[in-house]
């Protein structure tokens, strides 16, 4: 009996035990039971994307004559009359009046809707934008009465604009000049030059041009042939045949306008690089002793500038034989072997490195590096005389040596610039080129060496 009674007693307790661990859950976690454990797997339904969007879109927007106020990011149709409070940015809209559709200055807001389809990458070309060809736009512009007209087109302009200038012209008209400065900037174009060329631009404004009374109107057409003539074999071939040359060297010889000589030292340089036919009407034309008398002038900045055009070219004009002889090198069993066979037998008939050594160049150059040894410590300029003066005297040292052999001052003068540029190029490096460009023209004209 004392057994059982034990028995019945520990149930007993057990129960009482388990009541009272549910009625502490069920107070202390609301709704415990109802916890589900995790599924071995997740089923989502599939919700219709229409109903998704449906549910997000804001409300449509119908409009009236009467101003109505548009919700956050509402969508508007198009072509309606729209206006904004600055102060709050608030935005209204209603239909535009009969009066308004055609000469509204009213802000505009249109929101495009864009279907699913259409955001599709691969519906993406059918849906841009197509590009209108020229013709095109043409037709859609002169409907508007503005008209499209090319490069060409104006040249043809200026061209004509200019010859009925001219002929009404005092040195103080401004629109002659402007009518020089825009056919300047386009002749730079290769195909509209061609065609200036073509039209008989040449004869009918350049040459006028450089035949005129005004300095300005002499320099600008210098300027216009050379930048026609630039890189433009077409346009060099029609100076030639219109005698330009002469016109230009007899303005770098007598003319005394700076701008006139620099811009027709530049036409000439166009003209003649690559062209030997043209190179050898400068010879001809009395043109290489035109170039050595520039070289002679008095030391001055605008003399200075002149010298250093006049050198460059010299030395390019030089170095465009060498070049020609390597090239027959290297062609020598190709297709362009005759070719390059023809432009070095050109070159040679030349004889202008003969030519430049009679005429006194090796000297010329000398007397400039002893002029400039002493105008040390040497301005910015003067950099680029020596590199322009030193490529010259090294590029025919074999025809200049025996002209100078024993000059000990042209020695003198070199060792001193070269020790002084040595210096600066210690201090700046980009001055070291210069260094070693004089330490090799003082090794090779040294009076003991040579």
């Amino acid at each position: 009996m004392f057994q059982v009674s034990v028995v019945k007693v520990c149930v007993l307790l057990l129960l009482a035990a388990s009541m009272g661990v549910f009625w502490y859950l069920d107070t202390k976690y609301d709704r415990w039971d109802q916890i589900l454990s995790e599924p071995d797997s997740l089923v989502v339904e599939n919700v219709p994307e229409s109903i998704v969007n449906d549910s997000f879109k804001p409300k449509a927007f119908i409009p009236t004559k009467e101003w109505q106020i548009i919700e956050k990011d509402q969508p508007i149709p198009p072509g309606l009359h729209v206006k904004i409070n600055l102060q709050t940015g608030e935005k209204k809209a209603k239909l535009m009046e009969d009066n308004e559709i055609n000469n509204s200055n009213s802000l505009a807001i249109t929101h495009s809707n864009i279907s699913k389809n259409d955001k599709q990458s691969n519906n993406l070309p059918e849906k841009v934008h197509k590009f209108k060809s020229y013709d095109e736009i043409k037709n859609d512009l002169g409907t508007l009465n503005m008209i499209v007209k090319s490069d060409i087109e104006i040249m043809d302009e200026l061209s004509t604009k200019f010859q009925n200038q001219v002929k009404i012209y005092e040195d103080t008209h401004q629109s002659l000049q402007n009518i020089l400065i825009d056919l300047e900037y386009l002749l730079h174009q290769v195909d509209t030059a061609e065609s200036f060329v073509k039209n008989n631009g040449i004869k009918t404004i350049i040459i006028p041009c450089i035949s005129s009374s005004s300095s300005f109107i002499k320099s600008q057409g210098a300027l216009l042939l050379g930048s026609a003539a630039s890189n433009n074999q077409r346009v060099q071939i029609s100076a030639i045949k219109a005698d330009v040359i002469p016109l230009l060297l007899n303005h770098i010889s007598d003319e005394y306008d700076f701008k006139v000589q620099k811009n027709c030292i530049y036409a000439l340089s166009t003209i003649i690089r690559h062209f030997p036919t043209a190179q050898k009407q400068v010879i001809d034309k009395d043109g290489i002793n035109i170039l050595m008398s520039v070289l002679k002038r008095p030391e001055t900045d605008s003399n200075a500038k002149l010298k250093l055009k006049v050198s460059n070219l010299l030395q390019d004009l030089i170095v465009e034989i060498e070049d020609a002889k390597l090239t027959l090198i290297e062609e020598a069993n190709g297709r362009r072997s005759s070719e390059a066979r023809e432009r070095v037998r050109q070159y040679e008939e030349l004889h202008l490195k003969d030519k430049l050594v009679e005429s006194g160049w090796c000297e010329i150059i000398a007397d400039e590096f002893i002029t400039l040894s002493n105008l040390l410590p040497a301005k910015e300029e003067t950099n680029d005389t020596i590199v322009a003066s030193g490529k010259s005297l090294l590029a025919i040292r074999n025809l200049c040596k025996d002209k100078l052999k024993g000059n000990k001052l042209l020695y003198d003068s070199l060792y001193k610039l070269e020790t002084h540029y040595k210096k600066l190029a210690k201090q700046d490096n980009n001055l070291n080129p210069i260094y070693q460009l004089l330490n090799e023209l003082t090794n090779t004209y040294d009076p003991v060496l040579v």
